[in-house]
């Protein structure tokens, strides 16, 4: 059973959600586990936000065992960009990651500090490397 829902709670350490699910007269979810690319060797991690509308996935058992398969667009919340091109990720406070397959060209604006933490060498090869723009 798929369904719509919206965020109400979130549970930062166990990587769940609790969903109001509207076409259930408002009837909030047990703890749901979000779905994510990785999650043994390899990690990933990134909640939807309280009021974030996602899509909902409940086994037969009714809306007791589900999970939260991510996070829709919607009227109120629109995407970022509009290519098919771009790999683009958003934040809050306007910081954004952006790769541009057509043009080759990866874009990081951030609004704080960036810190680069390497183990190994830090290669940087370019053919025009401007500090000072």
């Amino acid at each position: 059973m798929i369904r719509v829902g919206e965020v109400v709670a979130v549970d930062e350490k166990n990587c769940r959600v609790r969903v109001r699910l509207k076409d259930c007269d408002g009837m909030v979810s047990y703890w749901l586990p979000v779905v994510v690319p990785k999650s043994k060797d390899d990690k990933f991690y990134f909640l939807p936000d309280v009021g974030e509308l996602v899509l909902c996935a409940f086994l037969d058992y009714g809306v007791e065992q589900g999970f939260v398969l991510g996070a829709i667009y919607n009227k109120k919340d629109l995407p970022p960009v509009s290519s098919r091109d771009k790999l683009h990720i958003k934040f809050k406070d306007g910081t954004f990651l952006e790769y541009d397959r057509n043009s080759h060209k990866l874009k990081i604006h951030c609004k704080g500090d960036i810190e680069i933490i390497a183990e190994g060498n830090v290669t940087i090869i370019g053919k025009r490397i401007d500090l000072n723009p």
